[in-house]
């Protein structure tokens, strides 16, 4: 499973770097902790990267829903996303 969200995040961004980066954080059970940086923290389309990256992990196999969000210090989100399912 980590190899494929590491893959997933990998995919997330070599498409979006420099404007969003992300990060695995951490896996505990069905929870995946991700952060996010970037210039993309200054937009209005924040929250879009957070979709983007269930719809890498969809292709993946990996079903994913966001629990949760928090701002971190600056430029930084950390989001909580649920494990759904796997193939």
């Amino acid at each position: 499973m980590k190899n494929k969200l590491l893959k997933g995040i990998e995919k997330f961004n070599e498409i979006r770097v420099p404007e969003a980066k992300a990060e695995l954080v951490e896996i505990k059970g069905n929870e995946v902790l991700v952060r996010f940086s970037g210039h993309m923290c200054f937009t209005c389309g924040t929250y879009d990267y957070f979709d983007d990256l269930i719809y890498e992990m969809k292709d993946l196999g990996i079903d994913l829903e966001i629990q949760g969000f928090k701002r971190e210090n600056g430029n930084r989100y950390l989001v909580s996303y649920l494990i759904k399912g796997r193939k």
